[in-house]
């Protein structure tokens, strides 16, 4: 049952909310991003996923970094599972 949840708020987190705040409040959700995460990398990846005009998928992300798309994914499920659980998750 927590994975359900877990699964549900994680999908509205990256298709609603993460969406509509970077969009609307740029300076608020980039703040937000640095204080979840020091890593520079999964900053980036949150920039390009959610911020600017036209956001990046997932694929466009990993080429413009130049890191395996896996650990793309794997940096993107760390801040979700911060923003979540209130620290990574092992």
């Amino acid at each position: 049952m927590e994975s359900v949840k877990r699964r549900v708020i994680a999908f509205w987190l990256t298709h609603t909310y993460l969406r509509r705040i970077a969009k609307r409040y740029p300076e608020y959700f980039e703040k937000r991003i640095n204080d979840l995460t020091d890593n520079r990398t999964e900053r980036k990846i949150f920039k390009l996923r959610y911020m600017g005009d036209y956001p990046l998928k997932f694929e466009a992300i990993a080429c413009e970094l130049n890191i395996d798309l896996r650990r793309v994914f794997s940096y993107h499920k760390d801040v979700i599972d911060t923003i979540i659980y209130g620290q990574k998750e092992s």
